[in-house]
């Protein structure tokens, strides 16, 4: 669990891309509106970097069914990955409803 907590979890994907989050520079952190757009550009990234998530959701559920066909996950793996899944597919779906327009046209609200 340690080694988890430290380097993440190795049956993760790739993280495409997606970088830590860096701190603020110094010049941020002494001036409130250099800090604001800071912020803004951090929550951008971290919304795009689920929208990202949201257009693999076809990708995702492939990958998990070809692993059940092919036995290479055992059954608790697999309804992980599945859950995973859902709530990735919870979070589309809420942005079907609430902000339409920050979604992609390739991702349905429904699969």
């Amino acid at each position: 669990m340690q080694v988890m907590a430290e380097r993440g979890d190795p049956r993760s994907p790739a993280l495409g891309g997606l970088e830590p989050r860096r701190p603020a520079p110094a010049a941020a952190l002494d001036d409130p509106r250099a800090y604001s757009a800071f912020e803004a550009e951090a929550e951008r990234r971290q919304a795009q970097a689920y929208l990202d998530g949201i257009r693999e959701i076809p990708a995702i559920r492939e990958r998990i069914e070809d692993a059940a066909q092919s036995g290479e996950r055992d059954a608790a793996q697999l309804d992980e990955a599945r859950a995973a899944l859902q709530q990735l597919e919870m979070l589309r779906d809420s942005l079907a409803r609430d902000a339409p327009g920050l979604l992609p046209e390739a991702s349905p609200a429904t699969p």
